[in-house]
């Protein structure tokens, strides 16, 4: 049984000949048809291709340095010759398979990369939450005795990584839905910068928002996969070394708003020990007073942007297939008819107008990065969402931290934070657009001390 947990050290191992591409797949569906409510599909013809890999190396050919690793990918992102149904059973119905990967697909394609399968997501990515009345929803990895949310809305791509079905997947972030599925499940995941990775081909929530993000065991894969996604690595190079930066020479802002309140005894504790670690290893950190955060999160609560977007997408099939939606999607969409374009207009300058502010105050305050606690609380139980009012409560109490960085356009990563044994939190590194590169780094530098 192969041990290397991240897509560094499979590659290493396959090049080594200490593990194939045919093994890596075994073990891979093993697991797989093991899981609960993980997958939407699976892709049964990776047999084939890991075997045409294991020849293509045992013969000399020259192959990608990621050739024949398994991967995830939500069920967001069109993968050619295969109908994306978005987490519903609406599309379904009408929608056919698709005739080409989406943009960020087919690097990884092109890198070796093989599919499993695409993996289970809150209905039309529009709940923190993850769960999902037609295809069950997986649990967190974390008390199955209870019956946790995985977090949302990739939740299936975070829990295939944690129960170690593959190293590393790709999700979708618009409010945090790479970010918190994450944190509920003691792995790594990663909201890019607005804008740095493209959206074509990928079933869209919020276009003004929406971002997908790799997740995976450690920093360094999420940051290959990037690589792959941006084009600033080719399939066909060498792996890039990420360059990371001695702890001492980091400065590091938490900000003094409402991030900081209402914790989960359990996320305090990760929180504050995780400060404790890096300042005594040599970290600058500051606590800051910063409105723009606060200002992100009163948007949120109040003017979102995601609604108006979503219901206008959603209104034709919404009219027809009502009834075939989560009601706690449909409901939540439904109250996108009520916001003009006028209004509509009003909150994309405002949001503008935040992500303005924050950057200046950013700037302002020197910082590589800022920290807080990627969600408030630790899993909630199913439980807790049983009706309409509760379930609307808990989705915005996991959303409301990691919501911000998508309002300031920001690139943001998550990284678990918590003592081994103990529920998952996640430490949320942030910064602002375009500082995606130093951000990984920053991250990295972290993880070394946290992990």
């Amino acid at each position: 049984m192969n041990k290397a947990t991240s897509l560094r050290a499979l590659s290493k191992a396959l090049v080594r000949g200490e593990i194939t591409a045919t093994e890596l797949v075994e073990q891979a569906f093993e697991r797989a048809n093991q899981s609960f409510s993980v997958f939407i599909s699976l892709n049964q013809g990776l047999t084939s291709q890991a075997e045409a890999i294991d020849a293509a190396r045992k013969r000399g050919d020259e192959v990608p340095a990621l050739s024949g690793i398994p991967i995830t990918l939500k069920d967001l992102f069109n993968i050619r010759n295969e109908k994306t149904l978005a987490g519903s059973i609406v599309r379904n119905k009408i929608c056919q398979p698709e005739t080409s990967d989406a943009k960020v697909v087919a690097p990884l394609r092109e890198a070796g990369l093989l599919f499993v399968g695409r993996t289970n997501m809150s209905e039309f990515a529009f709940s923190g939450m993850g769960k999902n009345p037609h295809y069950g929803t997986p649990l967190s990895i974390w008390d199955r005795e209870t019956g946790r949310l995985p977090g949302g809305s990739s939740s299936g791509s975070a829990v295939s990584v944690a129960e170690g079905i593959v190293v590393a997947t790709l999700g979708s972030d618009t409010a945090g839905s790479c970010r918190i599925p994450a944190a509920f499940n003691g792995i790594v995941g990663v909201k890019p910068s607005y804008g740095r990775l493209s959206l074509t081909g990928i079933y869209p929530l919020s276009p003004s928002s929406d971002a997908p993000g790799p997740l995976a065991n450690d920093v360094d894969s999420c940051f290959l996969l990037d690589q792959l996604m941006s084009g600033e690595l080719s399939p066909h190079d060498a792996l890039p070394e990420l360059k990371i930066p001695r702890i001492e020479s980091l400065k590091l802002v938490v900000p003094q708003s409402t991030v900081l309140t209402e914790l989960d005894d359990e996320v305090q504790t990760a929180f504050d020990r995780t400060i404790e670690v890096l300042t005594a290893n040599g970290a600058s950190i500051e606590f800051r007073k910063m409105s723009s955060i606060d200002d992100c999160i009163d948007m949120f609560a109040k003017r979102a942007v995601v609604i108006h977007e979503a219901y206008h997408h959603h209104r034709q099939m919404l009219e027809q297939y009502r009834d075939e939606y989560d009601p706690f999607v449909a409901q939540r969409l439904l109250t996108g008819a009520g916001i003009s374009d006028q209004q509509q207009l009003s909150r994309y300058q405002e949001k503008a107008q935040i992500v303005e502010q924050f950057n200046q105050q950013f700037r302002a305050t020197g910082a590589d990065a800022l920290l807080y606690p990627t969600v408030a609380c630790i899993p909630p139980s199913i439980s807790e969402t049983e009706n309409l009012d509760q379930a609307r409560s808990v989705n915005l109490r996991c959303l409301r931290n990691s919501a911000t960085a998508n309002y300031f356009d920001g690139c943001s990563i998550s990284l678990p934070c918590h003592e081994k044994g103990t529920a998952p939190a996640g430490l949320m590194i942030s910064a602002m657009n375009g500082d995606d590169d130093q951000l990984y780094a920053v991250a990295a530098a972290i993880e070394q001390l946290t992990q």
